[in-house]
């Protein structure tokens, strides 16, 4: 697709391109019932509402404590205007009043308390808010999402991150039944946390090719059936849904910075940044797993995050965090290929020891969490990624047979570190660590990328690395010196 094509969304196009995809029956149904989008959407919520059967009961609205303001009118009000031309509507506050909302078992119980009994139940606010909207929601409720900001792709796919132990994993949650995206609200947001979306859709170019990856490394684990539990084989056609606007994304990057003071240029900029994030959420929850928008840079966000948290310290934004963890990822991905033309996939695999790898995550984890909860709660997970690599007489096997076919697709995903870190700036977007607005030092950001194989089961690139005796201190070292250069810092 062309960068200067506007992005459209259509789920009827959308379903009927899946159902023609080679691998049709894999994939799952595409839930999201529909999108309502453009100007004045918010006008249309009350008909969203009406649209569905109601027991009788009332509309439930989750919000945090944040305040909303949208040109001049408070969002809180105009909602409970629209909706309560019709419908009894309660709302409920989740979270600190300071606006910080944390999707841990507390919270998604208060949710699930408030909303029981619900004849719909909205969700206004963050992702984190939608999150747990679509966990705590009954089935059969009707749950209706309104996206305050282009600031991840959670508001439509079929899943949650929530907090278990401390740390973030991901669950199989419910689509919402419809999605209103009104520019107007999304550009009342502040600018920093709708630019975090673009930070959030850089990971198009790295965790695609890690999906792509962990497919390829699986079929050489096929007799394992710890391997048929993991996530899917890679699809092309649904990796293209998002990756296909690659180069538009690049091109609206530097629009939003371009954009500034030019407010219907930024609301049609935004309005199609939203689209491309609908996009990533779709691709996710047809695919039956996060993996076409999450690899090696997501699980480095999230462990900041859980850092952060631990130390009760805020975080950035994760979009945000996840753009400068995609450079990293980059870099990651280029030295491993560079690694592998220099001979290294002759070499047999290098398959960490159980023990030794409790023991890692247990030093790793210590620091933030002396508990141990932390440490358990991802070995187990990472414990179901080395037993089918261990269990299988050549885990490389796959790659060694048919690597040029791998790097020739390899090729047209990945694009280099210096230039993801250019489309950063653009939006002006930070493209290191220490440019954060919640900076992050050195020993934090090396600890984050060193351990990030160790939080879960998905494999990534660092994996990979790994495998081939590339995830050494030296190794690790170069690729955050090359990251460094590539962004600049000194």
């Amino acid at each position: 697709m062309s960068a200067d094509e506007p992005v459209r969304l259509s789920l009827a196009a959308l379903r009927a391109e899946f159902a023609a995809s080679t691998g049709a029956e894999r994939l799952q149904p595409l839930g999201l019932g529909r999108v309502v989008e453009g100007d004045g959407a918010l006008d249309g919520l009350a008909r969203a509402v009406a649209d569905f059967p109601r027991s009788g009961a009332g509309v439930v609205v989750l919000a945090a404590a944040t305040p909303m303001t949208v040109t001049g009118w408070d969002l809180r009000a105009e909602a409970t205007e629209v909706l309560g031309r019709g419908f009894a509507v309660d709302w409920v506050t989740l979270g600190l009043a300071d606006g910080q909302v944390h999707a841990d078992e507390p919270t998604v119980m208060t949710a699930r308390k408030a909303t029981a009994g619900a004849g719909c139940v909205v969700t206004i606010g963050s992702g984190t808010i939608t999150d747990i909207g679509k966990v705590a929601t009954s089935k059969g409720t009707p749950l209706v999402v309104v996206q305050t900001a282009t600031s991840v792709n959670g508001y439509a796919d079929s899943f949650s991150v929530l907090l278990r132990h401390g740390v973030k994993r991901t669950f199989p949650a419910r689509w919402p039944d419809t999605l209103v995206i009104d520019p107007e609200i999304l550009r009342a947001a502040p600018p920093e946390l709708n630019r975090a979306g673009v930070g959030d859709l850089m990971a198009m170019f790295t965790a695609t090719a890690d999906w792509y990856l962990a497919s390829a490394v699986r079929d050489g684990c096929r007799h394992d059936t710890a391997a048929a539990r993991a996530d899917p084989p890679y699809d092309a056609t649904v990796a293209a849904t998002v990756r296909a606007h690659g180069g538009r994304l690049l091109t609206l990057a530097g629009g939003l910075a371009a954009s500034a003071g030019q407010e219907a240029r930024l609301a049609a900029s935004l309005a199609e940044l939203a689209r491309i994030l609908t996009l990533s959420g779709i691709a996710m929850g047809v695919a039956g797993s996060t993996a076409p928008a999450s690899g090696m840079e997501r699980a480095v966000s999230h462990l900041l995050e859980m850092a952060a948290a631990a130390r009760a310290q805020r975080a950035s934004f994760h979009g945000t965090q996840v753009g400068v963890a995609s450079v990293v990822a980059s870099a990651t991905w280029a030295h491993v290929r560079r690694r592998i033309g220099e001979g290294a996939l002759g070499r047999p695999a290098r398959i960490p020891d159980p023990d030794q790898a409790m023991d890692r995550i247990r030093e790793v984890f210590k620091q933030i969490d002396p508990t141990g909860a932390m440490a358990a709660e991802c070995f187990a997970d990472y414990a179901r990624k080395l037993r089918p690599l261990a269990g299988a007489s050549d885990p490389l096997a796959s790659l060694r047979d048919g690597w040029d076919s791998h790097e020739a697709v390899l090729s047209e995903t990945v694009i280099e570190p210096g230039d993801l870190a250019h489309g950063l700036r653009s939006a002006g977007l930070p493209a290191s660590f220490h440019e954060l607005p919640e900076p992050v030092g050195d020993a934090d950001a090396r600890w984050a990328v060193a351990s990030c194989p160790l939080l879960r089961q998905r494999f990534c690139v660092a994996d990979l690395a790994m495998l081939l005796g590339a995830w050494e201190e030296d190794d690790i070292d170069e690729i955050l010196a090359e990251a460094a250069v590539l962004t600049g810092q000194p």
